[in-house]
């Protein structure tokens, strides 16, 4: 389902992260099984076109768009796995993964049923959910200027999504660096990658509710005063002045390029400008630092290193066969 004309977009970057995907992680790189790249190509060729061209249309109205995407990619895989279930919404007996705590401000699910539309009008009931997640995370991160990566198709959608699997499973943006590790650990990545997979925050913006225990009461203090030591005292006052106390609603830019993939954000996490706790944590610990510092580097392998990450997440907890169901509509099940 991989777009012709992504791909021609940039061979070299391409074929350099393909290269990363069968050196440094020939052990987790390989798809799940029943997974395949050419999974539409008779039963709906013209599926990865129908993504890219919504994919185009969002990033149109607005770029910083990309980090939404991606995030729902990461949100959706980690709890569950890759089934599609963050999109769901609540009922009268069960409150759905998109009202967890850890959810919210989530964006993105309006947009990937507007694509599940478009995909029923020309394939009816052949492309699941899950799959249109994984593939406008990665088309949208490319046309933000980041790593193109294969993607493997097939997965089914699943029936079950609670609030507390998200808020049991995805990390809180207060994680110190120990927590963030053990947290990665347990869906078997590494330090390394969750300081890598962190990187999708140079793209995108986000409500002040994860950034308020960053600037207010951060030991317990209960003052205004109260900050994160590990902030830079004029980026924590633009903070303030964006988020003031109490306001979980404002938005704000992630970094100063939010429309564009880069690794900017390593740079202000270096700097003391990472938005979150959990940017911050990353330099907080000696290992952390020095992979955040090689990755502010020009000739860093950031990008190869975040396409092997988003190959391997997509692989979590993959629904086949039997095992789930191609909705007809993202937000319910059939």
């Amino acid at each position: 389902m991989a777009s012709a004309r992504a791909q021609s977009n940039s061979w070299l970057l391409v074929i350099s992260s393909v290269l990363f995907l069968g050196t440094l992680c020939a052990a987790t790189s390989e798809y799940a099984p029943s997974l395949s790249e050419n999974y539409y190509e008779k039963t709906c060729p013209q599926a990865a076109d129908i993504v890219e061209k919504y994919v185009n249309k969002f990033l149109k109205k607005d770029s910083s768009f990309a980090g939404a995407l991606s995030r729902l990619q990461f949100h959706d895989c980690w709890v569950g796995g890759c089934d599609g279930s963050v999109l769901l919404n609540s009922t009268e007996t069960n409150s759905a993964e998109r009202d967890g705590h850890v959810n919210f401000g989530l964006r993105g699910v309006n947009e990937i049923d507007e694509i599940k539309a478009a995909l029923e009008s020309a394939c009816p009931g052949v492309v699941s959910c899950a799959d249109i997640i994984i593939v406008a995370a990665r088309d949208a991160t490319f046309k933000a200027g980041g790593p193109w990566w294969p993607v493997a198709l097939g997965r089914k959608d699943g029936r079950v999504s609670t609030d507390l699997l998200a808020d049991g499973n995805l990390p809180f943006p207060v994680l110190n660096f120990t927590l963030l590790v053990d947290n990665f650990a347990r869906k078997n990545f590494s330090a390394r990658e969750m300081v890598v997979l962190s990187g999708a925050h140079t793209i995108g913006n986000t409500h002040c509710n994860g950034i308020l225990p960053h600037l207010y009461n951060f030991t317990g203090a209960n003052n205004a005063t109260d900050i994160d030591p590990a902030l830079n005292k004029g980026f924590a006052a633009f903070l303030k002045k964006n988020c003031p106390q109490g306001n979980r609603t404002n938005t704000i830019f992630i970094n100063s390029t939010p429309g564009k993939f880069d690794n900017v954000y390593y740079k202000s996490v270096l700097a003391g400008k990472g938005i979150f706790i959990t940017d911050s944590a990353l330099i907080t610990d000696s290992l952390g630092k020095k992979i955040v510092t090689s990755f502010t580097k020009a000739n860093s392998t950031f990008f190869e290193e975040f396409a092997a990450a988003m190959v391997k997440m997509g692989n979590l907890g993959v629904l086949t066969g039997s095992q789930g169901e191609i909705r007809k509509t993202c937000q319910f099940v059939n």
